[in-house]
């Protein structure tokens, strides 16, 4: 085959291609272009997991957010953005920690026992502030072992 046969072979399969598209249904056509952002979206998220394993859903979309849509917001907004994610962030480590308690059959008191701390209302409050890092370190450790398990 010489070029110009490679280049008309390629023309007839974008005039196949545009043909198809053109007879899709609208929904079908929108369809096709969630998938395609999707795709995107979830690659540079897959990518972000490698480096951060445990990371929350809404950590890895904000790093999507951040490298892909930030410049396109004001300050203000993107601060809200920001702000938003964390929070949702921040509650699902406060899932994950619930769902270690209660599949480990903790209470806060044995929780302080573990730790040598005096008080179960200081470890319970110090998690229902702000999930501390020794609590995200827990859940890590934690979901590496139940995954081995499985």
């Amino acid at each position: 085959m010489d070029y110009f046969e490679l280049i008309n072979s390629r023309k007839a399969a974008e005039l196949a291609y545009a043909n198809w598209y053109y007879h899709l249904s609208n929904e079908r056509k929108a369809q096709i272009m969630c998938d395609t952002f999707e795709f995107g979206i979830n690659a540079v998220m897959h990518n972000y997991r490698k480096e951060h394993p445990f990371c929350t859903e809404a950590e890895a979309l904000l790093f999507y957010m951040e490298q892909n849509l930030k410049p396109h917001f004001s300050e203000s907004t993107w601060a809200f953005i920001r702000k938003t994610m964390e929070e949702k962030a921040e509650q699902e480590w406060k899932n994950r920690f619930k769902a270690m308690k209660d599949d480990l059959d903790w209470s806060y008191t044995d929780m302080a026992n573990i730790m040598n701390s005096d008080s179960a209302d200081a470890v319970k409050s110090s998690v229902s502030r702000k999930l501390p890092g020794f609590a995200k370190l827990a859940i890590g450790v934690y979901e590496s072992m139940r995954g081995k398990q499985k």
